[in-house]
């Protein structure tokens, strides 16, 4: 019988490849905030697709053997391959300008990644088919070079949409570390079950950061973090008025950790504007033939 120790060694070996990666794209860059928006972006949209292949529709499990909870075992096995393996990897492949060829390399090695990981053991499949992998990553590393040339060109609505991600992301990552803590739980009736959690936290996390954005689009400021925190705090009453959620924090903790987030979201706002005041909702109306036309910074 394999150790639970022996399933780690793959994910690990992974990680500090894929995290080497990342580094020498970081050190290539130089924009630090760009590359960071752009994969924050990545992030999200690997967690969007996450959403409805692994939680609702259970497509396939993770076996890291990291947390004691199969559960969430199996969503911090995701969470490494969709939040560092594979954005790590596009955000490389983006930086260096490598092209299809690159790009199909890098499905095929992800393919042979992922036959590996079913030999060990340490990932199953339910009706998820590899090939669905050779097909789209290579397509997922197309959209990453897409995005960061129209973030490049302070696209508006790419910015927009990046702001949203990175807020999401971050939402969500805090949602699983409360999660795992036994800090909140959310679902329906008296028994919330951790497959209820896991199915409502995005609708959660994509509610906040969607109205996060809009606070934040025209400009960083108090009366932006105010709102947010407001609307914070109203979801989170929102949620236990009917009986969404439960929760274990105390109030102090809760304000101090909201608080540090909200200031985190205005910053990424300004990493995304490139610290712009008034750039943002006057881009939106803007536009000349295929070429869009944005306000000078």
């Amino acid at each position: 019988m394999k150790k639970p120790k022996q399933n780690k060694i793959p994910f690990i070996i992974l990680f500090l490849i894929h995290s080497t990666l990342l580094g020498v794209s970081f050190y290539k860059s130089k924009s630090k905030k760009h590359l960071f928006t752009l994969l924050m972006s990545n992030i999200g949209f690997a967690y969007l697709l996450e959403f409805f292949v692994l939680n609702l529709f259970k497509a396939y499990k993770y076996k890291p053997k990291v947390m004691k909870s199969n559960f969430f075992d199996n969503i911090f096995g995701a969470i490494l391959s969709q939040a560092i393996f594979v954005p790590f990897t596009a955000v490389f492949l983006t930086v260096f300008k490598l092209g299809w060829v690159w790009k199909l390399l890098g499905g095929v090695y992800f393919t042979l990644v992922e036959i590996l990981f079913l030999r060990l053991k340490v990932y199953k499949h339910y009706w998820w088919k590899t090939v669905y992998t050779l097909i789209l990553i290579p397509i997922y590393f197309n959209i990453s070079d897409w995005w960061n040339l129209f973030l490049s060109k302070k696209n508006p609505i790419i910015r927009f949409i990046s702001l949203f991600l990175m807020i999401m992301v971050t939402e969500a990552n805090l949602l699983f570390v409360f999660a795992a803590t036994r800090k909140i739980r959310f679902g329906f009736g008296k028994y919330h079950s951790w497959t209820e959690h896991f199915i409502i936290v995005p609708f959660y996390a994509i509610s906040l950061a969607l109205f996060s954005t809009m606070s934040f689009l025209k400009e960083n400021n108090w009366n932006s973090k105010i709102r947010v925190l407001v609307m914070s705090v109203g979801l989170d009453w929102f949620f236990k008025i009917f009986k969404l959620s439960k929760g274990k924090f105390h109030g102090i903790n809760y304000f101090s950790i909201r608080i540090l987030v909200i200031l985190l979201y205005g910053k990424f706002r300004d990493w995304v504007y490139v610290g712009s005041k008034t750039d943002n909702i006057q881009d939106f109306e803007v536009e000349k033939g295929n070429k869009i036309v944005t306000n000078q910074e």
